[in-house]
């Protein structure tokens, strides 16, 4: 292994570990999770069809200084068109690359949508990325009955799937105590 990749793999690593570990220690603590079963299913009772849901992803993706910002229309319509929760993909945007604020450069992937070692795809938009990333999860994970952040953890991040799912339900709740709050 030369230096160079060497050197890249510590910032990475180092990365990881300053901002993505906080953020599932926080999750988990800060919502007073004894174990991992209080975890799995947490939800406030809402009834999504009463929901502003652009209010919602607005607030939230202004709360992070995302720039999808402008894609709430679009994550609300590919939700739509594949059956998926609405606050999933901005979810996973959240812990992918900080709610598309850190990601590799000119790829419009905010959600490590097939990167894994040298692989990385990328998109020609926020919009290709939202349409190609939803109707990826529709296809591989919800219709073989992987339809919740718990379910799908395991298959889409193997590595740290506690870490993941911990932190997309972390983002999943500070949505609906949004909407609760509208």
């Amino acid at each position: 292994m030369n230096k160079t990749n060497t050197a890249h793999k510590l910032i990475v690593g180092l990365f990881l570990a300053a901002f993505c570990l906080p953020v599932a220690v926080f999750s988990a603590e800060a919502e007073g999770y004894e174990n991992e079963e209080n975890r799995m299913e947490d939800h406030f009772s809402i009834d999504y069809k009463e929901v502003d849901r652009v209010e919602v992803l607005t607030t939230f993706l202004e709360r992070y200084n995302s720039p999808l910002i402008d894609e709430v229309e679009a994550f609300i319509r590919v939700a739509d068109e594949n059956d998926l929760d609405y606050r999933l993909l901005p979810a996973i945007s959240c812990i992918e690359s900080t709610c598309g604020r850190f990601l590799i450069p000119g790829t419009y992937n905010a959600w490590g949508w097939g990167i894994y070692g040298n692989n990385v795809i990328g998109f020609s938009s926020w919009e290709e990325g939202i349409e190609t990333v939803g109707e990826g999860i529709a296809e591989n994970y919800v219709k073989r009955g992987l339809d919740t952040p718990e379910k799908m953890a395991p298959v889409y991040t193997p590595p740290n799937s506690a870490h993941w799912r911990n932190s997309v339900r972390h983002f999943m709740r500070q949505m609906d105590e949004i909407a609760l709050s509208i």
